[in-house]
């Protein structure tokens, strides 16, 4: 009678190191999942399941002993491939910062830089553990299912995996583990077949007295394994599953250095981009895709987050997505929200975004420590208070900057009556959909000159001038006759951040 256990790993990776092993010198890591770390996986779990029923630990030793008679076959996904190292820093012993008695110093763990070796894998194609002929009763099916089911991770403890019995594979084994004289060239531990498994062993630490002094534990051999071909795939990440209907994205926003209101721009534009990236590259199946190298008709789907389409027509009807960086009350732009009127964002364009916060968004260059980090926060997080009102009146939070086709002066010097900045935060809310409003107030000492989005058109302009692109920003304050509804958001540069209004309570 075949035993069968299918192991999927929910998130993705397998971190294990070989036996005997420094991270440092093993490159490759375990591949596949020895056989002497299973029977070392449930046997510790067995601990838990006699504190909880009471069980001797006779059975126990007896289902150890039939896995161990004989190595079992495994499936392997054919999509996996060796990850790279993930280093970090972990600590050791605890020093003083200064060893001499006579200086001030205070005591702090050192650290190591660990390389942590994993096996990336599909999550919705388990690895496949396989004895041909394995006659088990009914109590140690019983209690191998125990087991498996406490059984949260297998390696080390960051990969998490979930195990369980199956009746049948359901895919033929693709990888046989055999001496070294038969072939195969990925070492695996395993119990040496036929002979009876030592409990004391098993059970010793990895530094204890048994083991101490041997290359291997006794009662072990190394076999090897060929492993399955890999197959190549078109990079598609996967999608997750979220809520249909989604207008608005928010991000909580944090670094060592906030940039000031001038700056707010940069970190719209820059997420944006990466965002877009993001996007091509899973719309192409190619990892380094951008957005020149997509077809028109993926140029179209892309419309609503780049506001243009294939042909590089801007849209009309502002119905493209607005990056917004939002300050607190002490003007720290601690949130970014994407919001998007018409069409509910995609579950492409959501999983982008989630991407895209996975790199730091620098808002300075040459500064490392100026960057900030983007957090995705939960769907049903409601919007910053006075996102959208409705309300009679409305502030300004980040500067109003008027057009940059307008001409707010003559050829002789004089104002233009139409133009001031009043008149022109009118128009463009009547032009948005408002009502026209009752009154408009300047803010006074508040205007500031901040930074525009660079079209291409601009940027060309601003190498051939050699003079930044940089307008006045003004605060305002807007009322009208009833309550209106928002988000505002008028002027130049407004899908990424500028002329945002928020409602007065």
């Amino acid at each position: 009678m075949p035993l069968v256990i299918e192991q999927h790993y929910p998130l993705g990776r397998f971190h294990a190191t070989r036996w005997n092993q420094s991270p440092f010198e093993d490159p490759f890591g375990e591949w596949p999942p020895s056989p002497w770390r299973f029977l070392r996986a449930l046997a510790a779990r067995s601990f838990q399941y006699e504190r909880e029923t009471g069980a001797a630990p006779t059975a126990r030793d007896q289902l150890l002993n039939l896995l161990a008679h004989s190595p079992p076959t495994f499936y392997l996904p054919p999509t996996s491939a060796r990850g790279p190292a993930l280093k970090q820093y972990q600590p050791t012993a605890v020093a003083w910062t200064d060893a001499n008695k006579k200086k001030a110093a205070y005591m702090t763990p050192k650290t190591t830089l660990i390389a942590d070796r994993f096996r990336a894998l599909p999550g919705d194609d388990p690895v496949v553990w396989i004895w041909s002929v394995l006659d088990l009763d009914a109590e140690c099916l019983a209690l191998l299912d125990a087991l498996l089911d406490r059984t949260l991770y297998f390696g080390r403890a960051e990969s998490f995996c979930r195990m369980r019995r199956v009746e049948q594979a359901g895919v033929e084994a693709n990888c046989v583990l055999t001496r070294k004289d038969s072939g195969g060239d990925s070492p695996v531990l395993v119990p040496i077949p036929g002979t009876v498994l030592r409990m004391d062993v098993l059970l010793e630490w990895t530094d204890g007295k048994l083991l101490a002094g041997y290359p291997i534990p006794p009662g072990t051999e190394w076999h090897f394994a060929s492993l399955p071909r890999p197959t190549q795939v078109p990079l598609r990440p996967p999608v997750r599953s979220k809520p249909a209907g989604i207008h608005a994205m928010q991000f909580a926003v944090g670094g060592r250095v906030y940039p000031p209101a001038e700056h707010f721009i940069r970190i719209a534009e820059r997420f944006r981009g990466r965002v877009i990236q993001c996007c091509a590259a899973r719309m192409s199946g190619t990892p380094r895709a951008h957005y020149g190298s997509l077809s028109a008709a993926e140029k179209d789907g892309l419309a609503l987050l780049t506001g243009k389409d294939a042909t590089g027509t801007a849209l009309k009807g502002h119905p493209h997505a607005y990056f917004l960086l939002r300050p607190d009350a002490d003007g720290n732009p601690t949130r970014l929200i994407v919001w998007r009127q018409g069409e509910p964002f995609t579950a492409v364009e959501l999983e982008a975004m989630i991407e895209a916060t996975e790199v730091p968004v620098a808002w300075e260059s040459g500064a490392p420590d100026w960057q900030l980090r983007l957090v995705a926060l939960p769907d049903r997080t409601p919007l910053p208070s006075g996102f959208s009102g409705p309300a009679r009146a409305w502030r300004s939070i980040t500067p109003f900057v008027p057009p940059a086709g307008r001409r707010r002066f003559r050829e002789n010097g004089r104002l233009r009556t139409g133009e001031s900045v009043e008149r022109v935060a009118a128009k463009l809310l009547e032009a948005g959909g408002w009502p026209a409003p009752a009154r408009i107030i300047e803010v006074p000492g508040k205007t500031v000159w901040v930074g525009l989005h660079e079209t291409r058109e601009r940027r060309f302009e601003r190498q051939q001038t050699r003079t930044p692109l940089v307008r006045p920003g003004y605060h305002l304050q807007v009322e009208f006759e009833a309550p209106v509804a928002g988000p505002i958001m008028i002027g130049d540069s407004s899908h990424f951040g500028l002329g945002q209004f928020a409602a007065v309570e």
